[in-house]
């Protein structure tokens, strides 16, 4: 498809996200309250692109906090702010009919892997060197969960983003509450649950991946008797 190819029309249910997790309903009622503070010059876009200066900050965090752990206060700022915009962008866009709904989803989407690499980019510069393997495998199986949605979203035309109620919402708080006790802990308990936490993610994403080919493969073996049955 070249650059002037308009596709064509077709069901998109990119933004309907499957969001049944705890924080669901409290964040329906933060944006009933917020949403009508924000600015008319405040844009959709301008809320999505935002993602790219958090990332910035929370990878400078991380490098400022190597030095001193009360730097990931301002690491938990920056996760607090994604959390804000990233909740803000798809309403705002949605109550203003903005049109952008292919370009903020793949937008959104694709800086949430940004985000995402800044996470684990600012926590690796408070890990040893000899982490740098496992900083690596971390970010390839986090990312594995992301691949797997997208995929699963393409094979089902069902975008699901949380798991028996936690989602990514859950996870920031996770992440904002962690770099609270590191603050008062000191970063050697990163280094001493750091390996355990990449086993775990590598677990959960062989787990998910088994559990997921199993029902496309009987997805598949429905279609196919389907198909011959009608021959």
């Amino acid at each position: 498809m070249n650059a002037t190819t308009i596709p064509k029309k077709q069901a998109f249910n990119g933004e309907k996200k499957h969001l049944i997790h705890f924080l669901a309903g409290p964040e329906q009622q933060f944006l009933k309250a917020v949403l009508p503070l924000v600015p008319l010059q405040i844009n959709t876009a301008q809320l999505t692109l935002m993602t790219i200066g958090w990332s910035i900050g929370i990878v400078l965090a991380g490098y400022l906090a190597k030095e001193d752990i009360r730097w990931l206060w301002l690491f938990n700022g920056f996760i607090l702010m994604q959390y804000i915009t990233d909740m803000l962008d798809g309403e705002v866009g949605r109550t203003r009919d903005s049109g952008l709904i292919k370009w903020g989803f793949y937008m959104d989407h694709f800086l949430d892997y940004i985000f995402l690499c800044s996470i684990i980019m600012g926590y690796s510069f408070l890990l040893p060197a000899s982490y740098f393997l496992g900083a690596l495998l971390c970010l390839t199986f986090t990312v594995g969960f992301m691949v797997h949605t997208f995929m699963d979203f393409s094979i089902t035309n069902n975008f699901k983003i949380s798991c028996n109620f936690f989602g990514v919402s859950e996870m920031r708080w996770v992440l904002i509450l962690f770099n609270t006790l590191l603050v008062f802990l000191g970063k050697g308990l990163l280094i001493t649950v750091f390996p355990f936490f990449v086993m775990v993610t590598f677990i959960g994403l062989c787990s998910l991946v088994y559990v997921s080919q199993k029902t496309y493969r009987h997805i598949d073996t429905l279609q196919q008797a389907q198909r011959d049955g009608v021959h």
